[in-house]
């Protein structure tokens, strides 16, 4: 199983590949604006009157150093200003960690020395990750500050954090038909299966931007490569840490 997913990494760029994500949401076409816009409302309820993306970079020889975070500065229908950060990754404890000190540091990057802690603008982290949630299965999965009795903390929370937890779409669609997916639905049940189940006749525009935005980066060779070389490595990564983590279960049952 693991050498087919290794040959499928080597061979087909994944809708959710880190910097096909960052492509697509970060231009200022029409479609790369729709997508972005409509993304953030689907998974925060924000009503986006204005994006804008403040690190729009792609140059490969940065972006291949580390994942890729798309910030975004959103203004919304009541003028009221929020920053977002976007991105797909797989699970990890590092992983888990590095959510929450992008969170903090989100918040300290908005002040400096003097200002009131009153300017300070929310911070809300969209995150695809490539695993169900370690304690139910839902697809969505939305979490800020709260107290034992499940209160929250304050009326004007400042990091909300939601997964989008990819897996759980196929548990979705096991319970109704592909033609009954909302387009947010649709658009993760790309990135979780390809071209799988011929998700590639959508006609939900969300979709459409998607595919649109993968022949057009399929284009660029440069940027094409590095997005495969990414993958690849990731693919390594993983295998690796399956592959010792088997290795470590079968120790354990020999010194048992």
């Amino acid at each position: 199983m693991e050498d087919i997913k290794m040959s499928n990494a080597r061979n087909q760029l994944n809708y959710s590949n880190d910097l096909f994500f960052k492509y697509t949401l970060s231009r200022e076409d029409e479609g790369s604006v729709y997508a972005r816009n409509t993304i953030i409302e689907r998974v925060t309820g924000i009503r986006v009157k204005e994006s804008t993306v403040l690190n729009p970079n792609l140059d490969p020889g940065i972006i291949g150093k580390k994942r890729i975070i798309l910030d975004v500065h959103v203004k919304d229908e009541q003028n009221r200003h929020f920053n977002i950060e976007m991105q797909t990754t797989c699970k990890g404890i590092a992983e888990m960690m590095r959510f929450e000190f992008y969170g903090a540091r989100a918040l300290n990057n908005q002040l400096k020395s003097g200002e009131f802690y009153d300017q300070l603008k929310p911070v809300y982290q969209i995150i695809f990750i490539d695993e169900y949630a370690w304690n139910n299965r839902n697809l969505i999965n939305q979490y800020q500050m709260r107290n034992e009795q499940g209160e929250d903390e304050s009326g004007y929370p400042l990091i909300l954090r939601t997964f989008v937890h990819m897996p759980a779409i196929n548990d979705i669609v096991k319970e109704k038909e592909m033609q009954r997916l909302n387009d947010f639905e649709q658009l993760v049940y790309l990135f979780e299966n390809n071209e799988k189940n011929d998700i590639l006749k959508s006609k939900e525009r969300l979709v459409r931007v998607f595919m649109n935005k993968y022949e057009e980066m399929q284009k660029d060779d440069e940027l094409w490569s590095t997005a495969m070389a990414i993958q690849m490595g990731e693919a390594r990564y993983r295998n690796g840490l399956r592959d010792s983590f088997e290795e470590g279960k079968a120790a354990g049952k020999m010194e048992g």
